[in-house]
């Protein structure tokens, strides 16, 4: 049985693909109950310099616009609006020898991250039109120090999304009409049906920049990119630390 789970195994793509698509169906269910919005997915922002951004869920809706990004992650969640980098932890069985293992990833803070997004999203649509972040996790992770002072910041589950909205749709008053809503969406519905150059573009941009001048947390080495040669995901790229095998420490694109 492990081994078949090992050898159908989804790919992080696939993973993060199937988060997006239940984050989205959640939207729907606050269309029903009045909070009523029209949904994009991956939706790529001029940045303004010749590069992108890719948000991975937009609810534009009377009240303004809600910036989705979406975090399908497992295990213990640690992290703050300061961190460069948070932290998940999964359970990883035991050693021979019966200890337990835990393993642990390290991702670029996703408040940060949104930050980005809603800044670009504001210079491309040229309006003041209300917007807020949330950044909203799998119901398979559990939150063990996650922490935030920005008001217009949630980080919560997916099951918690929802009601997340409804807090905020109850307390501040229209901004659109529903025409704009529709200008609006008609505008960014443009960016979602880029040519493959475009995403490539996407891609290779954050291979080579974003993570470029990293250093390993853990012993301060460079980070190199890197292909896995062999297992469920052999052929994918990676960052990994320039110490190993001293060091370990990988990171996914």
């Amino acid at each position: 049985m492990n081994l078949l789970k090992w050898l159908f195994k989804p790919s992080p793509d696939a993973l993060g693909k199937r988060g997006e698509d239940a984050v989205a169906s959640k939207l729907s269910w606050a269309g029903i109950f009045g909070r009523e919005g029209l949904t994009l997915q991956n939706v790529y922002v001029p940045t303004g310099n010749g590069k992108t951004v890719e948000i991975d869920l937009l609810y534009i809706t009377v009240k303004g616009i809600f910036v989705i990004e979406s975090k399908n992650y497992s295990g213990y969640i640690f992290g703050n609006e300061k961190n460069r980098e948070w932290t998940t932890t999964l359970y990883a069985g035991k050693s021979f020898l019966g200890f337990k293992q835990v393993e642990k990833h390290h991702f670029y803070n996703p408040i940060w991250q949104n930050k980005t997004h809603i800044n670009c999203l504001r210079r491309y649509l040229s309006e003041d039109i209300p917007m807020w972040s949330l950044v909203v996790f799998s119901d398979r992770c559990e939150f063990k120090d996650v922490s935030y002072q920005a008001e217009d910041t949630i980080v919560c589950h997916k099951r918690d999304l929802g009601y997340e909205i409804k807090k905020i749709w109850n307390r501040v008053p229209d901004a659109l009409t529903e025409e704009e809503v529709k200008k609006v969406h008609s505008k960014l519905c443009s960016r979602i049906s880029v040519d493959e150059a475009t995403k490539t573009e996407h891609v290779a941009q954050i291979r080579t920049g974003q993570h470029s001048t990293y250093k390993c947390p853990l012993c301060g080495g460079k980070l190199v990119l890197r292909t896995a040669k062999k297992g469920p995901y052999a052929g994918n790229q990676f960052y990994g630390c320039s110490n190993y095998p001293e060091c370990r420490y990988t990171r996914n694109l």
